[in-house]
C-alpha cells in the first residue's frame, strides 16, 4: 500500500497540485475541559502519482484523503465562486499549490516550529485559504486508483465521515 499517513515532515516531497477539495471542517476542542485543539480539516482527492500513459497522455493514481492542519490560528478564506444569479451550485475547488513560511516570533506551540500556510486555488481562480498551523497529518482513506481524470468519480470516492477524521497533536 502507498504510505497511508504523511505529515508536515514530508512537505518537501508532497504535491497537492490539481487535488480537488470536497469539504472543509473546523474542529475545536472543549476549552472548559482543557482541550485546546483547533484543526482545519480538508476532504480531498489526493493525486499520489502522475503516470505517463503514452502518446503524451497522462493518468493519475488518486485516493480520497483527509488533510488535517493542527493548532490553527488566523484562518482566512478568500474563495469566490462568482455571481450566477443564484443558478449555479457550488462544486469542488482545485488546489494549485500549498506553501508555508516559518513564523519567527509565534505565540502558540512554543515547543515546535509554527508556519504561515497558503493554499492557492486553481479554481475558483484567485482563491486562497491562509492560516497559521504547527503542521499537518494527511491520511489516505483507501488505496489509490488509476484514473484518466485527476479526481475520483462516483462510488470510487469514499466520503469523509466524522468517525474517520485524522487527529494529531
Amino acid at each position: 500500500m502507498t504510505q497511508p499517513i504523511t505529515t508536515h515532515a514530508d512537505f518537501d516531497d508532497t504535491s497537492w497540485h490539481d487535488n480537488y477539495i470536497y469539504g472543509l471542517s473546523i474542529l475545536v476542542g472543549d476549552i472548559a475541559a482543557g482541550d485546546w485543539r483547533c484543526e482545519l480539516v480538508l476532504d480531498i482527492d489526493h493525486i499520489v502519482e502522475w503516470v505517463i500513459a503514452g502518446a503524451g497522455a497522462m493518468q493519475f493514481r488518486v485516493a480520497p484523503a483527509t488533510l488535517t492542519y493542527h493548532h490553527v490560528t488566523d484562518l482566512r478564506l478568500d474563495i469566490d465562486w462568482g455571481d450566477s444569479g443564484f443558478r449555479t451550485a457550488l462544486h469542488e475547488a482545485s488546489i494549485d499549490q500549498i506553501s508555508r513560511a516559518r513564523i519567527a516570533n509565534q505565540k502558540i506551540c512554543l515547543d515546535r516550529p509554527y508556519y504561515h500556510w497558503q493554499i492557492v486555488l486553481n479554481w475558483p481562480a484567485g482563491g486562497v485559504i491562509a492560516f497559521g498551523s504547527s503542521g499537518y497529518t494527511q491520511a489516505l482513506r483507501s488505496e489509490p486508483v488509476l484514473q484518466n481524470e485527476q479526481k475520483l468519480i462516483g462510488p470510487k470516492r469514499a466520503p469523509l465521515g466524522l468517525n474517520n477524521l485524522a487527529h494529531g497533536s
